[in-house]
């Protein structure tokens, strides 16, 4: 049995009440270029990267990419483009581009600033969630919870994984504030491609996920302390698994 750092950051501030629209929310990105030829070359590519499929550091060379996507040099280069905003990709100047490699050092910095940006995001939803807020958090965390969900291998299933995300989604999506959600997005799949990648090179890599009941009743209780407590330690919890399983594949810089 692991024993694993589970401080936490203090709450943020509190915000008026408004009505809340419970929502994935995408990286911006999307909303940019809409569901265009681009767009979805754009999410194919991400999804790519970001499960591990295109593994850390890969030249991406674009008569492959353009085999195996099907599309323009021109949209390839703007998908790319996006993508190196999103810091999933690097530009190498005349040379192309290159899969983001991965380090100890950007991983701690990844889930640094999750906290960061988590903590004012779950302060803001408690201080504004209503009713329907908490309704639709119940209907999440019910969601979540079907099926046998202590066992392992159930929690590596896509669709466990979706409803998982959808949770987390669902505890900020009160907060009112679409730039903290839109960083937060762009935070949460950088994070997810630590966990592709880690996994890949271990599949039996332990899921410490816990059991959601205490994020619930700490969010209808509306307590932001013990809210904020718990899915800070999550996010710990999962660097000290991809550092443990994984940490001497990544480099130190």
């Amino acid at each position: 049995m692991r024993n694993f750092d589970v401080s936490a950051q203090s709450p943020a501030t509190d915000t008026s009440s408004r009505p809340i629209d419970v929502k994935l929310h995408p990286p911006v990105a999307d909303e940019l270029i809409g569901r265009t030829l681009a767009s979805d070359v754009l999410h194919r590519l991400r999804a790519d990267i970001v499960e591990a499929r295109l593994e850390p550091g890969q030249r991406l060379r674009f008569e492959s990419l353009r085999s195996s996507y099907g599309v323009s040099f021109s949209t390839l280069r703007e998908a790319l483009a996006h993508l190196v905003q999103e810091s999933l990709v690097v530009a190498e100047g005349q040379r192309g581009f290159r899969v983001a490699p991965v380090s100890r050092r950007e991983l701690q910095d990844v889930i640094y600033s999750r906290i960061f940006i988590e903590t004012e995001l779950l302060a803001r939803s408690v201080a504004c969630g209503g009713p329907e807020w908490d309704a639709e958090l119940q209907r999440l965390y019910d969601a979540l919870e079907e099926g046998p969900v202590h066992n392992p291998a159930q929690r590596r299933d896509p669709a466990w994984q979706v409803r998982h995300l959808a949770f987390h989604e669902g505890l900020v999506a009160a907060a009112d504030s679409p730039t903290l959600l839109a960083m937060r997005a762009l935070l949460s799949q950088r994070a997810a491609r630590y966990r592709a990648w880690a996994r890949r090179l271990n599949p039996d890599m332990p899921s410490e996920y816990g059991t959601h009941r205490p994020l619930l009743e700490a969010a209808l209780a509306r307590d932001a302390k013990t809210l904020i407590e718990g899915v800070s330690a999550q996010f710990r919890i999962t660097q000290e698994i991809i550092l443990q399983e994984a940490g001497t594949a990544l480099v130190n810089g």
